[in-house]
This record gives structure tokens, C-alpha cells and sequence, in this order.
């Protein structure tokens, strides 16, 4: 196994750090109403073994920091939703589940040991730990404290990481790219984190790309792509 897949590691055998998630689970119940429209409204719980609908209808709920543990949280809203109704709570062994793709705007909530499934495009502002991304699908994400990244799973080409933003952004600029990849917008390059981009949905020519970066001490996947 290569440095980069220790650091990186594979889907199939992340779950060997991380404890179960299976287990039989109820639906947590709305507790709250809002105009006669049932809502959840929880503040500081602890909620272990449930099943989590993070949804917007008529009116918005929350969950301000409460600590969810061994959960499965299904999202079914909007980015801008779910970071509203996910305001600083905490995600130990949950699967996160997106059923709606989750795109723009910066979530805060602590991940660990947890796993993501469906579509991302957004800044994590806390640091992911041991989390995996194997069954995510990632067009650009940013992590603000996750350097190095030890603490992701499941990185692997055509999807990149690329480290310390704020410190490669000159050298970053040198470097030969297809033509259609120079309108990509590095809204990242102020910040000191780092980013998770899919090559094949930014240009046509990924493998051109690739051969370009896949030496460069900053971007790492854990497959080596030729």
C-alpha cells in the first residue's frame, strides 16, 4: 500500500476504524409545531440511533447544537436549509446521506467517523475527522482545517485534493491547464485550507490536466492515474 492510500485510504476498507452503523432505527419524530405544521426544534440533545429527516417545507426547523450519534441523517433540503437547521451540532458515526445535492454556502458542524453519501459542493469550516467520502461525489469542496488530510477517506481520481491554498496560489498559476479549465474560479485562494475537486466535471481534458499536477507535492489522490 502507498503512502498516499494510508493517507487517503480505500471505501471498502475504511469501516475497519470506524464503528458500526448498522442497528435497527426509528424515525425521530417532529416535536414541535409552527402554524399547525409539524417541525423539529431541538436545542443542545443528544440524539443516538435515529433516523434524522433534515427537510424544508413550509417552515423552517432546527437542531442547534445537539450531538448526533450513530445516526442516519437523511438531507432533503436545500444547502442554505441545512446549514440553518445543522447550526453547530456535532455528527459522531452518522452516515450522511444527501437525497438532495448540497451545493453552496459553509456548514460548521463537527464530522467524526462519519460517512457521506450523495453530492457535495460547499466549505466545510470545522475539521473533518476520520471521515469518509467513498460514496460521495464531490465537484468542489473546501476544508478550512483539514491540512494534511490523514482525516478524509475515499479520495481518489479523477477526484484531487489540492493543500495549503493561500501558500501554492503563485505556483498553481504556472502551471500548463486546458484551456477550459482556466475559467475555473479559485474562490478558495484567500483562505488557508484546502480543496477536493472532481477533474472530469471542470474540464474536458482531465487526463491532460492530471499528467500536469499528478507529480506536484501539493495535489494527492490515492490512485495513480497514467
Amino acid at each position: 500500500m502507498t503512502i498516499l492510500n494510508k493517507i487517503f485510504g480505500k471505501g471498502k476498507n475504511f469501516n475497519s476504524n470506524t464503528k458500526s452503523l448498522h442497528g435497527k432505527r426509528e424515525t425521530l419524530s417532529p416535536n414541535s409545531m409552527a402554524h399547525g405544521f409539524p417541525i423539529q426544534k431541538r436545542h443542545s440533545e443528544k440524539i443516538i440511533n435515529k433516523i434524522v429527516e433534515i427537510e424544508a417545507k413550509e417552515f423552517v426547523g432546527s437542531f442547534s447544537e445537539c450531538h448526533f450519534i450513530n445516526c442516519e441523517i437523511k438531507i432533503r433540503c436545500a444547502a442554505k436549509y441545512t446549514f440553518v437547521m445543522t447550526n453547530n451540532c456535532t455528527f459522531e458515526n452518522c452516515l450522511i446521506w444527501a437525497h438532495k445535492k448540497q451545493i453552496g454556502g459553509n456548514w460548521n458542524p463537527i464530522f467524526k467517523d462519519c460517512i457521506f453519501k450523495g453530492r457535495f459542493e460547499l466549505r466545510f469550516e470545522n475539521k473533518l475527522i476520520n471521515c469518509n467520502f467513498s460514496q460521495a461525489k464531490l465537484s468542489y469542496v473546501g476544508l478550512l482545517k483539514n491540512e494534511p488530510l490523514q482525516d478524509i477517506k475515499g479520495i481518489a481520481y479523477p477526484t484531487i485534493a489540492i493543500l495549503k491554498i493561500s501558500e501554492n496560489f503563485q505556483a498553481w498559476e504556472q502551471i500548463k491547464k486546458p484551456d477550459d479549465f482556466e475559467d475555473l474560479v479559485w474562490t478558495s485562494k484567500k483562505d488557508s485550507g484546502s480543496i477536493i475537486m472532481n477533474l472530469e466535471e471542470h474540464t474536458n481534458n482531465p487526463k491532460e490536466l492530471w499528467n500536469n499536477l499528478k507529480e506536484l507535492p501539493y495535489v494527492q489522490t490515492s490512485t495513480t492515474h497514467t
